[in-house]
């Protein structure tokens, strides 16, 4: 679940496009494990501009994310017998995520700098709020169930803005 990706600013004129390779990237593991050529995101054009290289990665990170997190609140849902309607992702200033009423799950592209857990954590949290549109004692029962340290999580997601990169 978790991934590690290299930059290199390759430079030239125009605009700022960002190219990775055709394969995912290879679970990173200790030292550094995964870190081949693969994981390379290769940034061209004109990367003196900071806030066009900022857009450019968070452009990147967004699409990243939907992928990403599309098929892990998937396998989620099919492990605990939830069911979504469809999924949003995009870059929120405060919140982590949320469920409407009518079953869209919005995700912030930023839980991608969280651990696996604390994503799982969220992911599980917004899944149960499609039983329950509330934080309500059935609600949390619904949580525990499918994550019982779910309340070490929630806590470390109350920090977790601590992880997320300044260009975002």
């Amino acid at each position: 679940m978790y991934e590690s990706w290299r930059v290199h600013l390759a430079g030239g004129t125009g605009r700022v496009r960002i190219r990775e390779p055709q394969a995912p990237p290879a679970p990173a593991g200790p030292a550094g494990a995964g870190a081949d050529a693969d994981e390379l995101l290769v940034i061209t054009g004109d990367i003196g501009s900071a806030q066009q290289l900022r857009e450019a990665l968070r452009r990147w990170l967004i699409r990243r994310a939907q992928m990403v997190l599309a098929e892990h609140l998937a396998d989620c849902a099919r492990e605990f017998g939830f069911s979504f309607r469809t999924l949003s992702v995009r870059r929120q200033k405060t919140r982590w995520g949320s469920c409407s009423t009518r079953g869209t799950i919005s995700l912030n592209c930023c839980i991608l700098f969280q651990p696996p857990e604390v994503l799982r954590y969220l992911l599980i949290h917004e899944l149960s709020h499609t039983r329950h549109m509330n934080h309500s004692p059935a609600f949390w029962a619904t949580v525990a169930a499918c994550c019982p340290d779910y309340r070490k999580f929630d806590r470390q997601l109350l920090d977790g803005w601590r992880r997320v990169p300044s260009w975002m």
